[in-house]
């Protein structure tokens, strides 16, 4: 029963990341971050979605969606992402994010590949092969803006846990976790390792 009551805990501190303690300084870094919920059929849990335009054209971005080595180097929390096998964009990668201040671990086997898409935009998804969760699926989608010099990036998660918390604590965590994820992915654009700002 502790144990349940601990894996319930780092569900609702995030999925995949830390709740922030100082909502003023989440508001500035959330600015000009879309964020909502999306259901999925057949669950009570939903989807998270978080979009923002990136100053930055897609093929500078793209890189760093599909660099799924060094995700540790910049996703929120993670504390391992290595790369099992991999042709092109598709890789079988392994992944650990720390929850509840490094109390739980959560990890999961993923698929991770680029879709073949229309036109210029670029879609990215990683789809949950096994782990210590129930589900996990996430999508990046790029799409050039502004004649090309910016990218729209919307990014979809969707984690169930199978914890006995109310749906919509895992919802709003989904919705969190997106926020989260592209407001990082925004930083690594800007001061990544060739510092590119």
């Amino acid at each position: 029963m502790e144990r349940t009551s601990l894996i319930a805990a780092a569900a609702a501190a995030l999925l995949l990341g830390t709740i922030a303690t100082d909502a003023s300084a989440e508001l500035d870094e959330n600015a000009g971050i879309f964020t909502a919920q999306i259901r999925e059929e057949g669950s009570s849990i939903s989807w998270g979605q978080a979009v923002i335009v990136v100053d930055k054209p897609v093929e500078d971005v793209l890189p760093i969606v599909l660099d799924y080595a060094n995700y540790v180097e910049f996703m929120p929390n993670f504390t391992k992402s290595r790369v099992l096998a991999q042709r092109g964009s598709r890789a079988m990668v392994y992944m650990e994010v720390s929850v509840a201040k490094g109390a739980i671990t959560l990890w999961g086997q993923l698929s991770l590949a680029e879709r073949p898409s229309d036109g210029d935009t670029h879609v990215v998804e990683a789809k949950l092969m096994e782990g210590n969760v129930d589900a996990f699926n996430a999508r990046f989608t790029l799409t050039p803006v502004d004649g090309g010099e910016r990218t729209q990036v919307d990014f979809k998660i969707y984690v169930d846990p199978d914890i006995p918390l109310p749906s919509s604590v895992f919802s709003r965590e989904n919705e969190r976790a997106a926020g989260r994820t592209v407001r990082a992915l925004r930083t690594r654009v800007f001061e990544g390792p060739q510092g590119s700002s």
